[in-house]
């Protein structure tokens, strides 16, 4: 069950519990050896190997990411791929790479996605429950590494949500907006008129109509088709605005949920609809451009 202020067991137990090979966790030492740099100081994840795998084959031996889109759905669980497949057959085709994760407790977006980028457990990140006002991760994150190697960096998110706060405090550069039409839609003029190396673009529209509806809910569903749709639109964006790079878009959300009555839906337990969600990799070599 949900106890606020809950830390955990760490990355392992939760992959042990589900039968899950990785943490979300684990994103953050991969991107980090994709992009050839060290891992945060703090860090406690594992490299997944077939991501490292598939990017030898797509970008050649030896050879570096150069740009990254992380896009951050909210509250989009493994239960809605095993029950819905057929929503998410684009990404499923296109992504090169599916990696089942656990994600860790207690699951809601401010403990996930400071793991997911810092590769650490609640309890060495410190950000240990869903409390407002959100507290700034004071530990070394993946975005601290790639700003010391020189890279510009840009995250996208609404007004005052997680992820428009725990990152705070970083030379990089931070937008918010009012919703998640108006982030999506700053990540396509970011993409089309500045050079950034990393953009992370945050999409909570699922999971704030799951909240409101349920899980299952119209309106629910149609934000998860937004942003399924979000998806495929930077897929086909990206082809072209980074054709010259080496790159990866990635599909990351947090953790999953479930209804708790008729029309409402809520995560942060302790069980499979809210722990186990999948990463999606997409990876792209540089393209030769005629002079």
């Amino acid at each position: 069950m949900f106890v606020e202020g809950y830390l955990g067991e760490g990355l392992s137990v939760p992959q042990a519990t589900y039968g899950v090979p990785h943490s979300i966790a684990d994103l953050t030492p991969s991107l980090a050896a994709l992009w050839g740099l060290r891992k945060p100081a703090q860090c406690q994840a594992k490299v997944i190997p077939a991501l490292l795998k598939a990017a030898r084959e797509k970008l050649g031996a030896g050879q570096k990411l150069q740009k990254t889109f992380f896009f951050c759905p909210d509250a989009i669980g493994d239960v809605m791929l095993r029950d819905f497949p057929g929503e998410f057959s684009y990404l499923q085709e296109h992504a090169d790479i599916r990696v089942r994760s656990t994600a860790v407790m207690p699951s809601v977006t401010p403990v996930c996605f400071s793991s997911i980028f810092t590769g650490a457990a609640p309890a060495t990140h410190g950000v240990v429950t869903g409390a407002r006002p959100r507290p700034i991760l004071t530990v070394e994150t993946l975005f601290d590494v790639l700003i010391e190697a020189g890279q510009e960096i840009a995250i996208v998110a609404s007004n005052n949500c997680s992820i428009d706060r725990i990152f705070r405090d970083r030379s990089m550069d931070y937008y918010s907006t009012r919703g998640n039409a108006q982030s999506f839609e700053l990540c396509q003029l970011l993409l089309e008129r500045y050079d950034y190396d990393v953009i992370v673009c945050y999409d909570g529209g699922y999971d704030s109509f799951s909240h409101k509806f349920g899980s299952r809910a119209k309106e629910s569903f149609a934000a998860l088709r937004a942003s399924l749709e979000r998806f495929k639109l930077l897929d086909e964006r990206l082809a072209e605005t980074w054709k010259e790079y080496n790159y990866m878009l990635t599909f990351t959300p947090d953790h999953g949920n479930h209804n708790y009555r008729e029309g409402k839906a809520t995560h942060g337990y302790d069980m499979y609809d809210d722990m186990v969600i999948n990463h999606f990799y997409k990876i792209a070599g540089a393209q030769k451009v005629e002079a």
